[in-house]
Order: structure tokens, then C-alpha cells, then sequence
């Protein structure tokens, strides 16, 4: 089973890359990698703005942990987050996949190895399966690969079109949790001084 993550954004909220900002002493990509690996998931990941460092950093990583990472690069990743999924989409498809799979974003860095196995087997034969927490739908995202030709299919030039106004639409249900882990989200200067408990310099 894959674990597809979005490292293509321009991460435009945190003025700087937020996948390689260092959460107990590993980058947010490295996180997200060794939770995926601690889950028996495979790996690919989708570049975009920052490609050649989100590559250097997947390179250590590689080596760190002594696997292989399958990389697509998302060229039409100003567009947004669903031209990356479709991109991320389109390399599980090219590997002859046909297993569930998962779609995550960089950016939750507190996402453990049981937050993904918990939510496999609730699946079952559904679209599709999202942590709702709080009121708030959050990642990953479990995809049943039977939608995956629908995915590919999405015009990500419409604005109004996204992967959750897809799933609407889909045999999509929710994952009720209270497990916080799968909507902390860090994508603030000021979410991440607060993560890292540095006192705001305000």
C-alpha cells in the first residue's frame, strides 16, 4: 500500500519551505516518511516549487533509512494542491497499483504509524475514508483505487474543482476521531513557534 505525499506547495503562509523545517530534529518530510515506513506503506512523493532541496532532502532521507523513494514532479503545481494529487495519482497508476491508497500533506508533523493503520480496514468497499476531527475533516486521506482513473480525470485548472468537492460527490465516509494529530496542520510562522514552544517574539 502507497502513501502519496503533496511536497509541491509554495508554502506561501510560511514565507519560507515549510517541509524541511526541523520538528525534533527531523524535517517535517522526514516525519511523514517514517510514520509512512513504521506503517508498512510505500512512498511517493510530489515536488513542485522547492523540487531541487525537497529532493536533496528525500536523498538523505533514502539514505538515512536505507529505502527507495518514488518521486513525481508536479510542473503544474502553481495551479494547486489538486494538480498535485492528479500528478501523485498518475505515478501509482504508472506502477501498476492496485491497492487502497493514501494521500497526505507535509504538514502535519505529529502523524504516527497508527494514525494510518487504524483507518485501513474501516475502508471497506467506500470510495473513500477521511479523519474527521473537531468538525474538521483532516489527512490523510484514504482513496479506494477502484476512483483512481476518475481522479486523473479532474480538471485541476477549475477552481471550484478539488479533491474535496469530489469526494462529496463519492462514497466517501468519516473517520470519527479525537485524535488531534490528523488536523495539526503547521503551515503559520506562528503554528510552528508554537509546535516547537517558542515564546512568539511579538
Amino acid at each position: 500500500m502507497f502513501n502519496i505525499i503533496l511536497a509541491a506547495g509554495l508554502s506561501s503562509r510560511m514565507k519560507e519551505n515549510k517541509l524541511l523545517l526541523k520538528y525534533n530534529e527531523m524535517s517535517f518530510l522526514e516525519h511523514q516518511v517514517k510514520a509512512s515506513l513504521e506503517a508498512g506503506l510505500d512512498i511517493i512523493v510530489v515536488t513542485g516549487c522547492y523540487k531541487e532541496d525537497i529532493e536533496k532532502e528525500i536523498t538523505l532521507i533514502e539514505k538515512k533509512y536505507d529505502i527507495n523513494i518514488q518521486i513525481a514532479h508536479n510542473a503544474n503545481y502553481k495551479y494547486g494542491q489538486l494538480s498535485s494529487l492528479i500528478c501523485g495519482v498518475r505515478k501509482l497508476i504508472s506502477l501498476n497499483n492496485k491497492e487502497n491508497y493514501f494521500i497526505s500533506v507535509s504538514d502535519i508533523p505529529l502523524i504516527k504509524k497508527e494514525d494510518f493503520l487504524i483507518l485501513i480496514p474501516n475502508i471497506k468497499n467506500h470510495d473513500a475514508l477521511r479523519p474527521f476531527v473537531n468538525g474538521k475533516f483532516g489527512h490523510p486521506v484514504l482513496i479506494n483505487n477502484k476512483i483512481s482513473k476518475e481522479i486523473i480525470e479532474l480538471d485541476y485548472k477549475n477552481k471550484n474543482e478539488g479533491l474535496r468537492s469530489y469526494l462529496k460527490n463519492k462514497d466517501t465516509i468519516a473517520f470519527n476521531s479525537s485524535n488531534i494529530n490528523y488536523i495539526k496542520d503547521i503551515d503559520t510562522k506562528e503554528s510552528y513557534d508554537k509546535l516547537i514552544c517558542k515564546p512568539s517574539s511579538s
